[in-house]
Formats: C-alpha cells, sequence, structure tokens
C-alpha cells in the first residue's frame, strides 16, 4: 500500500485525463459502490477529486477560449495579451 502511494507523486505513471476517462472512471466508481467493493466514504472522497479535476479541465476550455477570442480580437484592434499564470515561478 505505500508503495502505491509512493507512486502517486510519480509523474512519469500519471496518464492523459480528458472528459470520457473521468465519466468513465467515475460510473466505475458508482458500480463498485453498488457492489460492496469501495464504502460510501471512498467513494465521496473519490467523487471530490472527480470534481477537482473537472474543474481543472474547464479551465483549460475556458482559458482556450478566451486566447481564441483575444486572437480575433488582436487582428482588429490594439493587442491585449493573455498574462501567462502557469509559469512553474511565478516571481520571474
Amino acid at each position: 500500500m505505500l508503495a502505491e502511494r509512493k507512486n502517486i507523486y510519480n509523474t512519469n505513471s500519471m496518464k492523459p485525463t480528458n472528459n470520457k476517462s473521468l465519466l468513465h472512471f467515475v460510473f466505475d466508481q458508482m458500480n463498485k459502490l453498488d457492489n460492496g467493493e469501495i464504502t460510501v466514504d471512498a467513494a465521496k472522497a473519490q467523487a471530490s477529486l472527480a470534481k477537482q479535476a473537472n474543474n481543472a479541465l474547464m479551465y483549460e476550455l475556458k482559458r482556450v477560449d478566451v486566447s481564441l477570442k483575444l486572437a480575433e480580437h488582436n487582428r482588429d484592434t490594439a493587442k491585449i495579451e493573455l498574462r501567462e499564470c502557469e509559469l512553474i515561478n511565478p516571481n520571474v
């Protein structure tokens, strides 16, 4: 169990995530809950994590939308840039 926990922080083991994989995870967890394979508390914790992942995906989609709108705006008028907030070191 401890080895599995350490693996959480290994970025090489991370899988790409999209809405389809999140829905698959959630429905799989619902089946496990129905079959008694996980507890209600475990299901709640995993649902919370799925919600956070979904929020991150929505942020990415909204950021792309704003970038596209800014690109269109910048063709016609004064240039406006989207602040880069995803830097590793925000002080740079």
